[in-house]
């Protein structure tokens, strides 16, 4: 089983997981602003959510940002684009919200 780590620099791109392999989604949040990162869509046969949490960075403030991580298991072979997105929860759309998009593709 390996870990296939994922930030903002994957964005858009595509990587390669085995299936029980973790994938690891960190990307940049301050949930403060009220704009936090959430999991929008991917295919649960290939990918489930483990976990989903936001640490404060070492050297942050009271309300200053940190890293929000999502753990992923790959359960199935296929390809499944992970979409997740940037947004204030009480907004059903926002056009300020980013969007966070990779494909993963799961081999045997």
């Amino acid at each position: 089983m390996a870990e296939v780590k994922i930030d903002s620099s994957n964005a858009g791109g595509t990587l390669t997981a085995a299936v029980d392999d973790l994938v690891v989604v960190r990307l940049d949040e301050t949930p403060t602003s009220g704009y936090r990162w959430g999991v929008e869509s991917f295919d649960a046969a290939v990918l489930e959510l483990q976990s989903d949490e936001f640490t404060p960075a070492a050297d942050s403030a009271l309300g200053g940002g940190g890293t929000h991580e999502f753990r992923f298991r790959v359960v199935g072979v296929g390809e499944t684009t992970l979409k997740l997105m940037r947004r204030r929860s009480w907004e059903a759309y926002s056009p300020d919200a980013d969007a966070f998009e990779v494909t993963i593709r799961s081999e045997g």
